[in-house]
This record gives structure tokens, C-alpha cells and sequence, in this order.
């Protein structure tokens, strides 16, 4: 008897959140080049694990504005928006069918972190989530 292997991939939980939380702002997996007034959303994988049916990455988002309250408000309306994530489908570019999230939980919320550039300021904020491949099929 032959097993076939299953060759249905987890979703880029970066891609899901970029489509995700677009309606906030603009949204990128790269900080801002140096000395920028880039106003946004960086989004990137910072661990997790998984297994042959789900997915569990551990995701920093990282919310960048001159303003210092501007930076801590965008980064409280993404809290809220990661709140509701598993309520939607999210409609992800070259995905077959819209991606479902499991579930979500707030790691560490939302707090300001110093950086070298003096024409931004940072909010960081990291959530765990939960996918899973059946979603998919």
C-alpha cells in the first residue's frame, strides 16, 4: 500500500495579514528605509511551528508613524482588527480559496520601541495564530 504525500501547502501568514490588515494602512514585510516618514504596517513570521494539519506562526507587527499617539493608535486599531481575524475570509492573491484563520491571541501588546530613526517612532505588538490546511482544499 502506497500513503501519498499531502502536497497542500500552508498559506504565507505574511500574505494573509498584508491582505488582512490593508484596510488600515499601507502594509510590507520590510521596515522603512532609513530616515523615511514612511506611515505603516510591517508584518513578519517570528516563529511558530507546525505539524501535517495546522499551522502556528508567531507573527510581529510593527506599526511605524511620525507621531508618536498616531504610532500607538495604529497599532491599538490593529490589535482590535487581529481580534476579529478569525471571524473572516481573507482573500489572499494567488490563494485558490479565501484563507481562514483559527484562532489568534495577543503575545505581547502593543508597546513602544525606541529606534535609531528620528522621523518615526514604533509600536510592536506580537500575536500567535493558528491555521490549519483543511481550511484550504
Amino acid at each position: 500500500m502506497v500513503v501519498e504525500a499531502d502536497a497542500t501547502l500552508f498559506p504565507d501568514v505574511e500574505d494573509v495579514l498584508m491582505a488582512y490588515l490593508a484596510p488600515l494602512g499601507e502594509v510590507d514585510t520590510e521596515p522603512p528605509q532609513e530616515h523615511s516618514d514612511w506611515i505603516g504596517i510591517q508584518v513578519n513570521r517570528v516563529g511558530g511551528a507546525n505539524d501535517e494539519t495546522g499551522d502556528y506562526p508567531r507573527v510581529m507587527i510593527v506599526c511605524y508613524h511620525p507621531d508618536p499617539r498616531k504610532a500607538s493608535k495604529l497599532a491599538r486599531r490593529v490589535e482590535n482588527y487581529m481580534d476579529r481575524i478569525a471571524d473572516d475570509d481573507i482573500d489572499v492573491e494567488d490563494e485558490p480559496k479565501p484563507i481562514r484563520v483559527d484562532f489568534c491571541r495577543v503575545d505581547t501588546p502593543p508597546e513602544a520601541e525606541p529606534i535609531e530613526n528620528p522621523n518615526a517612532r514604533t509600536v510592536v505588538a506580537y500575536y500567535a495564530l493558528g491555521l490549519q490546511k483543511p481550511w484550504r482544499i
